[in-house]
């Protein structure tokens, strides 16, 4: 029976130490020499006809070990994943700790995984909020009232983020944020020739940043946004706020009108619009805390 002890890491992250006995790692070591039958040449017999003993012997118990090794990992780090009800994000950083023959092999792989968010009060730091309907004049009423409604929640809502961070304790695991950092900059090395008529590298030098600059930059405000993100999916799981199917389609029908639905990512936008459409029920909820 395989054993896994599991460590948490700072910064979302989860360190293993997978120990599996030596009668079940024996398994992966005939299992791999199987693999080197199959493989090797051996003079005097065709190829995968050659008896095991005389493989054993040509491919070294080094070669083996190695082989065995990864067998054995291959089979045992979704197990222990699925068991322990793991969320990895990104493949994991693995490390042997043991591999010798007729001994119990170990070996550590540490991934990053969905964090865990403590709230705070988050209904009472929406108590804190002003809400003010904004001043419009006789001739803004047709055509800015709804403009500035929405700009002013756009305010309101940046601001109650903001606060709600504070109060929030999350470490954004860092893969998260390197992940969207890496498709903003390709993005950007992408479209720059084309909208600014310049190659990427004159850009950089216009806003006088160096390509590690710009993604620092980059990072500290995906930090901000997955932190935003974080947040408003974990009130919604604490408030059981989910919205209707019905819900999510009358937004994609709206957004998409006019377009014919064969070129539509029909699924795509679903899990898209899911989130957008929970996040404004979310804000909904957290309005009624607002001052009046």
């Amino acid at each position: 029976m395989n054993k896994a002890t599991i460590n948490k890491l700072p910064k979302s992250k989860i360190e293993t130490l997978v120990e599996i006995p030596v009668e079940e790692f024996d398994k992966f070591m005939e299992a791999a020499l199987s693999e080197f039958v199959k493989e090797l040449e051996v003079e005097g017999f065709r190829k995968g006809m050659a008896p095991r003993e005389l493989v054993a012997r040509k491919a070294g118990d080094a070669r083996i070990l190695e082989r065995a090794s990864k067998i054995a990992i291959e089979d045992s780090y979704q197990k222990v994943i699925t068991e322990n009800k793991l969320e990895p994000l990104g493949y994991p950083e693995v490390e042997i700790v043991r591999l010798a023959k007729g001994e119990s092999f170990e070996y550590i792989f540490i991934i990053s995984v969905f964090p865990e968010v403590a709230l705070g009060d988050y209904k009472e730091v929406a108590k804190q909020i002003t809400f003010k309907e904004p001043e419009v004049t006789d001739d803004d009423i047709r055509k800015l009232k709804m403009e500035k409604v929405r700009h002013e929640k756009e305010h309101i809502r940046e601001d109650l983020l903001d606060k709600l961070r504070v109060i929030a304790t999350i470490e954004v695991p860092e893969a998260m944020v390197a992940r969207e950092t890496e498709r903003m900059m390709e993005d950007l090395r992408r479209k720059t020739p084309q909208a600014l008529n310049m190659p990427f590298e004159e850009y950089l030098k216009k806003i006088k940043k160096t390509e590690n600059e710009l993604r620092a930059t980059f990072n500290d405000d995906n930090e901000k946004k997955i932190k935003n993100f974080l947040i408003l999916q974990e009130i919604a799981k604490t408030e059981k706020i989910e919205p209707t199917e019905k819900e999510v389609e009358d937004v994609i029908e709206k957004v998409t009108s006019g377009e014919p639905k064969e070129n539509l990512d029909l699924n795509y936008l679903k899990e898209y619009y899911k989130d957008i459409v929970k996040n404004e029920k979310v804000f909904d909820l957290l309005e009624t805390f607002f001052k009046k």
